[in-house]
């Protein structure tokens, strides 16, 4: 029971619709229906043109799964599985709100904020390759599904030493490299239809020039 709570809470925080609720106010549209119609911090940028408002749905997010986090440990204690399980919680709440007909983000900032309390070492990691293949390619989805496919495979390599935390608890490092596979995954399996996309517009390119 302590288990499902935990992935309940996650669920719980996660849901908030950040993206939703601030761009209604600022623009009375639905964010699912402009721009990508993404529920996040760049859709939200991009449907506003609000640099302020942008950054403020990506805190608020990433706010969410430190939160998820500190209330699991707060309330469960500091069992590894438990925060691990209301991480992942807020990332599918994040994903998949109820409040918005279970449409949402891609649950790239709630899923760092998790990381900040559950392993600041393999945030670190995710977003280093994250910063090197954009400087390469130029292109959001790219470098967001170039960290997310890499990253967890160099956790698996060497998981004890990524196994680094800010919170005072022990991190199995084989947990830690099947807790974050999974966290990369839910993340990914979100990135399915921009990648479709971003493929039929470079071979639409490729037969343009020929």
């Amino acid at each position: 029971m302590p288990y499902v709570l935990c992935i309940a809470l996650g669920y719980l925080v996660g849901s908030f619709p950040t993206a939703f609720i601030l761009v209604r106010w600022k623009t009375r549209s639905d964010i699912r229906e402009s721009g990508s119609g993404n529920v996040g911090a760049l859709n939200t940028f991009e449907v506003t043109g609000s640099k302020i408002l942008g950054a403020s749905v990506l805190i608020i997010d990433l706010f969410k799964g430190m939160l998820a986090v500190f209330l699991s440990y707060e309330l469960f204690g500091n069992s590894f599985d438990m925060l691990a399980l209301s991480g992942i919680g807020s990332i599918l709440g994040h994903n998949y709100s109820p409040w918005i007909k279970f449409k949402g983000g891609r649950g790239l900032a709630t899923a760092a904020g998790a990381l900040v309390l559950i392993s600041w070492s393999a945030l670190l990691l995710w977003g280093s390759i994250w910063v090197i293949v954009h400087q390469l390619s130029r292109n959001i989805h790219i470098a967001n599904v170039a960290a997310l496919f890499l990253a967890p495979i160099i956790v698996w390599i060497q998981p004890v030493f990524w196994a680094v935390r800010f919170l005072p608890f022990e991190i199995p490092p084989v947990e830690l490299a099947l807790f974050f596979s999974l966290l990369c995954f839910l993340i990914l399996i979100r990135h399915i239809e921009p990648i479709i996309q971003l493929w039929h517009s470079s071979h639409k390119s490729i037969s343009d020039e020929r």
